[in-house]
Parts: C-alpha cells; structure tokens; sequence
C-alpha cells in the first residue's frame, strides 16, 4: 500500500494506475452487492431489478462526478422502510400502481435532494442529534427485521393492521405456521454470515458472506425444486413451494425499465413519501460519506455537498428509469476499502460487474431464493438495531439513551418524519431544563481573540447540537490559523453532539498538521464514563444523574484533603500528551479519574491515561498513571528511566547515558538522556537524585515547561496514585 500522503491521482491518471486494484476490489464489492441489491428492492416492495438498476447507474455513472474519493453508491436498507411506504401508501392496494407513484417520488426527492447539495447544505447533516439518529436507523433496523422475518420463515403478514406493533403481534404464529424447508434455507444463510467474519481460512475469507451464502442457497432450490409448484406433507400439516420463493428477472432489461406516473403529486401522501425519502437518504448519505472518510487509508476528505447533491441525482436518474434511490453506502464501501480500492474507479468497476450480471447472469440470479435474500437483510437489520447499539447509548448518558429510545419507538408508532422531529424536539427539552437558554438555543453567543498564528474562540451559555453550526462557521472562519484554541469557560452545557462534532473537527486540524485545543472546561460535570459524554453544570450526583463509586468516593475525600479538585471523567482532551515519548507504546484514547490543583504554586494534573494497544499483541487497553507538573518556568529537556540490562549494553556502544561520578547507585539504576547535558546536570541537583534513587519505577519526562511522571507498573489502585502525587509534591521541592 502506498504512504498516506501520496495520495492516488483521480481521473484518467487515477484509471491508468490504479486499475488493477480498482478492477479487483470492484469485483469484489460487486458480489456483496449482488444479493443486498436484489433483497432490498424486493423488501422495497418493487421488482428486483430495481436495486441493481440503481447501483449500475451509481456506480457507472455517478461515480465520475461524486464529492467522495473510495464510496461505493446504491441502493441501502435503511432506505427499504421509507420506499416501501411510499409503495404501499400510494398504491391503494396496487403493487404496480404505488411502484410508479413511489418511482415518481424518488425522482422528485432526488431532484431536491441535489439543490440542497448545490446550496451547500450538506452541513446540516451536523443538526440532528446524534441519539435521534441513532433511534432512527436503530427503528430502520427493527423494522427490517420484523418484515423480514416472515419471508425468511415462508409466511406472510397478514395486512389491515395497525401498523409495525400489529405486525409484530402476528410473528408467534408465522414461527408456529413456518415453512419448514424455506426456514431452514434461511438459518443456514443467517449461520454463514454469522460465522464467517471468525473463521480465519485465507480461501473462505477471500469471498465475501453473502457470496457464500449464494453458494449454499441455490443448491437448495434445487433440493427443495422451487422451480415448480407442489405440496409436501410434514408432522400432519401441508405446506406449499414452487417458483414464488425465488427471485425473478424481466425476460429483457427493456421490460425492467419502467417510468414514474406523476399522477398523485398533488396529494399530501405524496409529499410525505417525497420528505421521508429525501431525510433519509440525505442523513445516510451524509453520515456514509463522512464515516468512510474516518477509514480512507489515505485521510481524504469528501465534499459532502457534493455527494450529496449527485447521489440526490443519481437517485432522480434511477428512479426515472424505475430504480431505487442512492446512497453512500457504508458496508460496501468498506469492503472496498478492505479490498484494496484506490479511487473512485472501484465504483465503476463494480457499476460495470453488476451490469453484466444483469446481461448475462440471469438464468443463475433466478435460482436465488427469496428466503436467503432475507436472510442477509435481517442481518444488515440486527445490525442496526443490535444490543450492542443499545448498550452503547446508555454508557453515553441516561439523557441520550431516552432521546434514542424515544425516537425510535415513536418511528415504530408512526413514522420517519414524526420519529425524527419528536427525537429532536425531546433533546431539545431536556437542554432547556439543564440550563440551555432559550436566546442561545440555535446559535451560540461567540468572542473571538486572535493573536499572531493563533486564535482563541470563546463561547457562552450552552454548546449543544442545536447551536453547533454557528461555532463550526466561526471555526472554518479561521481555518488559516497554525492553532486554535476553543474555550468554554463560560459554557454552563455540552451536549454529546456537540463533544462528538468538535472533536471530530480536532482530529481533522491534528491530521493537517494544525492544533486545535479545548480548555476551560474542569468546571463541568460529565454525566457517565464516557469520554464524549455530555457535561452540565450542576451538580449532577445530588440530582442522581451521576453517582459515585466507593472508590470515587474515597479518591475524592483524599482529593479534598491535599487541596485538589477531583473529576471522574473521562476525557478526549488528551493534547497535553502529546510529545511525551511514553505516547509512542500507543495511542492515547482518552484520561480518567483526573485530579488538579496547586502544590507548591506548581500547578499539577493526575490521570489515568488509556492507551490503545490494539495494533500490539495485548488484548487490553493499557491504562497507567500519570501526572503532569507545570513548573512556569523553563527547565532542560530530558527522558529518565529505569536502566535495564539491554540499555547497559547500548551504554557500551556508545550510547548517550548522562551518569553521575558521585552518585554510582543513582547512574547505575537510571537511563539518564537529553540534549543538553550542562543544564542537566545543574537540573538534577544532589537532593533530586537521592529522592529519584527511591522511586525506581518510575518515568520522569520533560519536555521545558511541563514534566511528566508515570509509573511502570501500570497499577491504578488509590495506593499508587497517593504514592504517585507524594512523589509529585517532594519533586517539586526539591527542584525549588
């Protein structure tokens, strides 16, 4: 692969060098999306064709003009629930009739989708709180999964209900009524994709799940002659099978092409069909592009208002010619990714593989059955929807967890829209009662200092989603400086939103080579563990928000009798690490359990840093104790440690090794390094090397202005973080 900053050539000088990989990875891609298109155009509740007709006009076409550099485009599953709606609602009962009125939506939708894109309105993707959009395609999620579920069993649910809730009272009878034969095609896909991303065979993980998953259903349509209407009997019941279960293709692609009817355009359910359409696929298009940005080996940076206003074309294009709306689409993306796709070729490489499928690879597409189609869809909806995503939102905050869990229950109640709006609505209230004002709601009051190739932005009252977008203005405003220093000292609300967009933006000024900095920010209170969780205020643990542990407890009493404040929080602010060589063990993830304050007019600051190992042979994150002393004056730059029996050797050869004739004990024990040994030497003055030569497990690090001192054992017990800060406070006098 090549280094990150030479970045593939696009266009034509992208094709000519990069064809080889993109060729490959696109084949790859294409035989994930093979099955994924056909399944989510007929969840969709249109023909199958329709969902390769969209990935070949996104990927042949839409590919040569995207904003983004590695994204694959097609059809998604998170778009099923808001197509099929429009199909059902618009077609009275008519399959055919709401298949053209839905088509005729997506056109519409597409087409405004891809002004917003040209209005530069991408960025308002930032807008929605992170929890409601997590409730959404959590909802997305479950609803795949219910429908789903009865073609994967050989059933069907019976209509005239109220809604997901009555659909979900009819599963226990469609498990009890199942068809055997096509529930067990259905198992056994739903087990190959569970166990093929942990089965580590070279030659079974060179092909992609769902190719497997062809591989194994199609034998059974032969086994079970699908192909042919008939009854078995099984255990006293009769159950039927024939060609209905399986997948069907238009004799020519001429007959697949079918053209919108524009005739319902004036009606409400129209209208409702065309803005669930367009919030959707804009927020999955949005939050695609950006997440495959995070995985682009090469760091690249999509222009979403581009994206998306071509995918909001490309959807126009597909829908006019009977296809499916486009997205971004983040598993095949990643795919490509892992696959070695270097530009944008990929796409249309697999753009290109899906369009000879469709010529050529008919007789086998029509061997496929219905119920291994569902079976990959109800994964993709578990996904979505899956403990884990539960789990998760909870350890970010009991605020965020019920945002979550409101929106997606009203979705399931209602719909998109409603679900989406009643989410942001609920987050909006739960600000204003921890002290949003309501002046500040959608935009934060901002002072701006500069100074040189610096700037300080300061911002007041609440910094929450809401408001978010005036400050990332007020930030790209002053995109030119070396440093950017963000201050919320007279913030009195966080949200976790607005923590996950700024730090966000941080990683972005770190990777350009640029700082961008947090501080004033000790006086509030993170709600949960945590890193980017929301922080108030108040006290939160006598409103029961947040409640200590016995060991926070005991860390705080011991905080309060030294004179120091204690935080039990964790923190992404983690730049005052950086430079320090004991970041090289690995990437710093976040801090925890932070204590501050003066000791001696020395300001110092105690953390347990976590470490990410995953690049390493540890299973855990490593955590270690550090602290952090802020002399204010300048002293010499230098790294001492514990002296092994392999930096003897190096000491042998030659190697850099500040020691002491006076103190042999001191010299022998400790690796002593820097550049300037005068100043050294004259640093470490007789009592400071006899205080060190008792604390043999430790590092201790300068780098001028700020000291660094972390143990070796790697301990986080109260006992080492006592021992820790009393060998803080006896360092500080006797550099005094």
């Amino acid at each position: 692969m090549e280094k990150e900053n030479n970045i593939p050539a696009s266009g034509l000088a992208g094709l000519r060098a990069h064809w080889k990989d993109d060729m490959l990875s696109g084949f790859m891609v294409s035989l994930i999306a093979l099955p994924l298109c056909l399944g989510i155009a007929i969840a969709s509740g249109v023909p199958p064709m329709a969902g390769l007709t969209s990935a070949i006009i996104g990927g042949l076409f839409m590919s040569r003009i995207t904003g983004s550099h590695i994204t694959i485009s097609g059809p998604a599953a998170g778009l099923i629930v808001v197509t099929l709606g429009a199909v059902e609602s618009l077609g009275g009962g008519d399959p055919l009739a709401g298949y053209k009125y839905a088509l005729a939506a997506i056109v519409v939708a597409g087409a405004i989708q891809a002004i917003l894109g040209l209005l530069k309105v991408g960025k308002l993707g930032d807008f929605f709180p992170s929890a409601a959009v997590h409730g959404m395609l959590a909802a997305i999620g479950v609803i795949i999964i219910v429908k789903q579920l009865f073609v994967a069993l050989g059933t069907k649910a019976e209509s005239g209900g109220h809604g997901l809730f009555d659909v979900m009272a009819q599963i226990p009878d469609a498990v009890l009524n199942m068809n055997p034969e096509i529930a067990l095609i259905a198992m056994t896909s739903f087990f190959i994709l569970a166990v093929h991303p942990h089965i580590k065979l070279k030659i079974i993980r060179m092909i992609p799940a769902p190719m497997w998953v062809l591989v194994f259903a199609i034998p059974f349509s032969h086994l079970f002659d699908l192909f042919h209407e008939h009854s078995y009997n099984l255990v006293g019941h009769t159950y039927e099978l024939g060609p209905k279960y399986l997948v069907h293709l238009p004799d020519k692609i001429s007959e697949g092409i079918v053209f919108p009817d524009f005739g319902l355009s004036m009606t409400g359910a129209f209208w409702i069909a065309v803005i669930s359409i367009c919030l959707v696929s804009s927020i999955e298009s949005l939050l695609s592009a950006a997440a495959v940005d995070t995985l682009d080996p090469y760091k690249r940076k999509s222009n979403l208002d581009r994206d998306m206003s071509v995918m909001g074309g490309g959807s126009a294009l597909s829908g006019f010619l009977g296809g499916l709306p486009m997205i971004s689409e983040i598993v095949r993306s990643s795919a490509n990714i892992g696959n070695g796709g270097k530009t944008q070729w990929a796409n249309f490489f697999h753009g290109g593989f899906l369009l000879l499928f469709l010529l050529f690879g008919k007789p086998i597409i029509e061997q496929i059955p219905l119920a291994a189609l569902a079976a990959m869809l109800i994964h993709v909806g578990f996904r979505l929807a899956s403990p884990a995503e539960f789990k998760h939102v909870w350890e970010i905050g009991k605020s965020q967890f019920l945002v979550f869990t409101i929106t997606l229950v009203t979705v399931l109640a209602t719909d998109l829209i409603i679900g989406i709006a009643t989410g942001i609505l609920t987050q909006l209230v739960i600000h204003v009662i921890y002290g949003a004002p309501l002046k500040y709601l959608f935009r934060n009051k901002i002072n701006y200092d500069e100074n040189g190739d610096s700037g300080v932005i300061k911002l007041e009252a609440s910094a929450i989603f809401s408001n978010y977008l005036s400050v990332k203005t007020e930030i790209e405003r002053h995109a030119d400086k070396q440093k950017l220093v963000i201050d919320f000292d007279k913030v009195n609300l966080l949200d976790h939103s607005f923590r996950e967009h700024v730090h966000e933006l941080q990683t972005e000024w770190s990777e350009s080579g640029k700082e961008m900095s947090f501080v004033n920010d000790e006086h509030l209170v993170s709600v949960s563990n945590h890193p980017l969780a929301a922080k108030f205020s108040v006290n939160l643990e006598h409103l029961g928000i947040v409640k200590f542990n016995e060991k926070q407890n005991r860390i705080q009493e011991y905080a309060d009798s030294i004179g120091m404040d204690y935080y039990p929080i964790k923190s992404m602010s983690t730049n005052q690490y950086q430079g320090f060589s004991f970041n090289l063990k690995g990437k710093v993830k976040y801090t925890e359990n932070m204590i501050s304050g003066s000791i001696d007019g020395h300001w110092v600051v105690y953390n347990e840093v976590i470490l990410d190992t995953s690049l390493e042979t540890k299973s855990n994150d490593l955590k270690i104790p550090t602290a952090l002393i802020y002399l204010g004056v300048e002293s010499p730059k230098f790294t001492l440690e514990k002296e092994g029996f392999i930096d003897k050797l190096k000491a042998y050869a030659g190697y850099d090794d500040i020691d002491f004739e006076d103190y042999p004990n001191f010299s022998d024990k400790f690796l002593l390094m820097g550049e300037n040994e005068e100043s050294i030497r004259k640093f470490f003055k007789p009592e400071l090397i006899e205080l060190i030569e008792n604390y043999p497990y430790y590092h201790i690090e300068s780098k001028g202005n700020v000291i660094l001192i972390h143990s070796f054992n790697n301990k986080t017990g109260e006992q080492e973080m006592k021992n820790l800060l009393e060998l803080v406070k006896n360092f500080i006098e006797k550099c005094s």
